[in-house]
């Protein structure tokens, strides 16, 4: 039986995945039919060829197609032909290095059927893809020896798979009458059921209207100063999603997952978050019952995945997104905060600004390629704060988007920007806080009012008012509740009671 090393030995010895055959095959193919060079120039690149002499002439090919001649006063394409490919070749001094005139020749006199190009450039790709696959192996393989982060070698290895696999995303230009055609197909499908368009729905009613809801691709970000409430936004957004069975992750660089779990509860069962902390429970054994059942729902109910790591990089996010979606699926993910992450360049010149863009465009990414909302919050400069601070008036107060700390990348790369903005009421003294959408790539922009109720950590909006009958300026008289069947908490039952609400009816206990 071999070992381990005669193994390795002998995978290394063999010959990588060629066919050169179709290799011939599909430079015949170019040579002879000038109606399907250009679609075949631009679906393969010199480095899918196997042989040295075949991506030479390749390369060749393309620089041909590239050019263009005078005929007269018009300029006319250059055609890729025997005698176009050998001028160039000649001219490049690169003609003995494909095998001269006669292997040219050779290409140009084989009679394959021309129809079959479509197989022979399967066949050529397929070759290309294993090779490449082998390549990062090969290089996997090397880092295991030297690194002394395994998870580094596993993200390295995930990034260069994941990036080889979509490699061939780009298909090039198509035709505008078939996604017209393929447009008004499901422009009819949203008329017949709306419902089934509308994106991941936050529980702000509003919100939701104006945005239809958070969908795949989309880089929202969600900007504050601090205290302000971004963080608190973000988690209750997490708690809406959740309750509806999506699946969740959650990146915190500020604060630990524990403290999340905490503002959850506090959120969900209506006992405030001070209580909680300092293990003063007013309530007593009634306040525990509440954080019970709160607990017994997020256990069974709710999709929720935490990483407190402070020093998280987006290829991290990206390694770990891509394994929590392929085994327990993923309908957004939450990340707090631009500011504190780690780019994934080396470049210790590059500068803050820069190493932000970097942040957020690879941010966009993972939202494109995993084709889940990613909701970014982001700090905002002092700017807005001041000019509150000040008084000024006609809306000077408000945050817009050049505010947006350390990079103008962040509000190029978001399809959402959304600001939470606080004002302080000068003759009562409360707080008035409205959720401004400063940017929407598809939809309108406009301000909505929302109401926080600090004790429980929670964002209302006035639907919520309205169908719950809260006070806003009596954090007491909240009602968090879950719909469908979850618990509905305090409120104006009697103190020391739960009940556990159902679509048709209400049974106290």
């Amino acid at each position: 039986m071999p070992t381990n090393k005669e193994q390795t030995s002998s995978v290394a010895l063999a010959t990588l995945p060629n066919s050169v055959e179709a290799e011939q095959n599909i430079l015949y193919c170019i040579l002879r039919n000038q109606a399907m060079q250009l679609e075949i120039l631009s679906r393969l690149t010199a480095d899918d060829f196997y042989q040295t002499n075949h991506a030479v002439i390749f390369d060749a090919m393309k620089d041909i197609s590239r050019r263009s001649h005078k005929v007269g006063d018009d300029n006319m394409s250059n055609t890729v032909n025997f005698a176009s490919l050998v001028d160039a070749l000649r001219r490049n001094g690169k003609l003995a290095q494909v095998g001269d005139i006669d292997y040219i020749l050779r290409l140009n006199e084989l009679l394959p059927s021309s129809a079959n190009y479509d197989e022979y450039l399967s066949i050529v790709k397929r070759a290309s893809m294993m090779r490449k696959l082998i390549a990062i192996c090969g290089q996997v393989t090397q880092r295991a020896y030297s690194s002394d982060s395994a998870e580094d070698v596993i993200t390295y290895a995930e990034e260069e798979i994941f990036r080889l696999s979509q490699k061939d995303y780009n298909s090039g230009l198509t035709s505008f009458a078939d996604e017209t055609a393929r447009a008004m197909l499901k422009i009819n499908e949203r008329y017949v059921n709306p419902d089934n368009c509308r994106g991941i729905q936050t529980g702000f009613k509003r919100f939701d209207n104006m945005t239809n809801g958070l969908h795949g691709g989309e880089l929202i970000v969600l900007a504050a100063r601090p205290g302000v409430g971004k963080s608190t936004m973000a988690m209750n957004i997490v708690e809406n999603v959740a309750k509806t069975g999506k699946t969740v992750a959650v990146y915190s660089l500020e604060m630990s997952n524990e403290q999340l779990v905490e503002r959850l509860l506090s959120s969900m069962s209506g006992v405030p978050l001070k209580f909680i902390k300092n293990g003063q429970l007013q309530g007593g054994e009634n306040d525990i019952a509440k954080l019970r059942v709160a607990q017994d729902v997020i256990s069974s109910a709710m999709n929720l995945y935490g990483n407190d790591y402070a020093n998280i990089r987006p290829s991290e996010i990206s390694s770990q997104c891509r394994r929590l979606k392929a085994q327990h699926g993923l309908d957004l993910i939450v990340v707090d905060y631009i500011q504190l992450m780690n780019s994934d360049s080396k470049d210790a010149n590059q500068g803050r600004q820069n190493e932000v863009a970097s942040i957020t465009r690879a941010l966009k990414l993972i939202a494109k390629e995993l084709n889940v909302p990613v909701i970014a919050l982001s700090q905002l400069k002092r700017d807005a704060e001041i000019r509150n601070i000040k008084g000024e008036k006609t809306g000077g107060g408000e945050p817009v988007l050049s505010d947006l700390r350390e990079s103008g990348a962040i509000e190029q790369d978001a399809d959402i920007v959304l600001f939470i903005h606080r004002e302080q009421d000068a003759q009562t003294g409360t707080a008035n806080h409205k959720l401004i959408i400063a940017k929407h790539r598809n939809g309108e922009l406009g301000d909505i009012p929302v109401y926080m109720l600090g004790k429980i950590v929670r964002f209302v909006d006035d639907d919520y008012i309205t169908r719950y009958n809260v006070n806003a300026e009596q954090e007491e008289a909240a009602k968090p509740q879950f719909d469908g069947g979850d618990a509905v908490f305090g409120g104006d039952n009697t103190e020391g009671e739960f009940i556990v609400s159902s679509d048709e009816n209400t049974e106290q206990e």
